[in-house]
């Protein structure tokens, strides 16, 4: 009995120091960044939204219309740097087809209020996608996710009805990601390995080459995972391209691979 009550107030103890470590960890992984003084759009710009998520924040985001009715829905989610602006310009080539395309945004990004973590984006995640259907009621939804946002969005996708998810330089799980001595200290995990093969809907894993912030053999060991569970992926290796490649040169490529979803072959290359 006393070795039970011991190892009882250790475990006690224990939780409580990684409880109290968590806020500092944090820190560690997300990196919110304001939004500038000065807005600038390189052509139209799209319009500001508001959401409010199951825990009561509101958060905005950006949304560029569709050109059309009947057209297809994008919800991008972006990395743990950046904001929802310099997301909107980034992923602005997604609506060359004229889909629409609405950019999430997270807590305590881009002035938004509250503070990062994986159930707080997982509820922000949620609020975005239930905003969407509202935009373009019965239009395809897709998910698009880069970094940190794919795994966001790899999670979202086991329990969305969506018509597909991509993911650009995600990770293959957060804890693969940090030191070896502070993974047991992790209080997000973000395992994307183990979401590709709970996936709802047919998978596009982008990843460069040339990464430098997360490795290609991470992206590599995804579309292992979701193979080896008889996923629906395609991987798209990027020759020589980095953690951000040139999106206005990557996109007819989604969006041509967007349309053949869901897929019937497994991998292909993209110079």
């Amino acid at each position: 009995m006393k070795g039970l009550v011991r190892a009882a107030v250790v475990a006690l103890g224990l939780a409580v120091s990684l409880s109290a470590c968590a806020p500092v960890v944090r820190s560690n992984i997300y990196f919110p960044e304001p939004l500038p003084a000065a807005l600038e759009w390189p052509a139209a710009a799209p319009r500001e939204v508001s959401v409010t998520t199951a825990d009561g924040l509101s958060l905005k985001g950006y949304y560029y219309p569709p050109r059309e009715p009947g057209k297809r829905l994008i919800v991008f989610f972006h990395g743990n740097g950046g904001n929802r602006y310099t997301a909107a310009r980034y992923a602005a080539p997604l609506t060359q087809e004229g889909d629409g395309l609405l950019i999430a945004d997270y807590r305590g990004y881009g002035g938004n209020p509250g503070k990062p973590s994986e159930t707080g984006l997982r509820a922000d995640a949620a609020a975005f996608i239930a905003y969407g259907r509202t935009l373009q009621p019965g239009a395809l939804v897709y998910l698009f996710g880069h970094s940190l946002g794919g795994g966001v969005v790899l999670d979202a996708a086991t329990r969305e009805d969506i018509a597909g998810v991509i993911t650009l330089g995600t990770f293959s799980s957060l804890s693969d990601m940090a030191p070896a001595y502070a993974r047991p200290i992790l209080p997000d995990r973000f395992d994307n390995r183990k979401a590709v093969t709970h996936l709802k809907a047919s998978l596009l894993l982008i990843h460069g080459t040339a990464d430098n912030v997360v490795p290609f053999a991470q992206g590599k060991a995804l579309n292992d995972a979701a193979t080896t569970a008889n996923a629906d992926v395609r991987f798209l290796q990027l020759k020589g391209a980095d953690h951000h490649p040139d999106f206005a040169r990557l996109a007819p490529s989604v969006l041509q691979q967007i349309g053949q979803m869901p897929f019937n072959d497994r991998n292909i290359h993209a110079q």
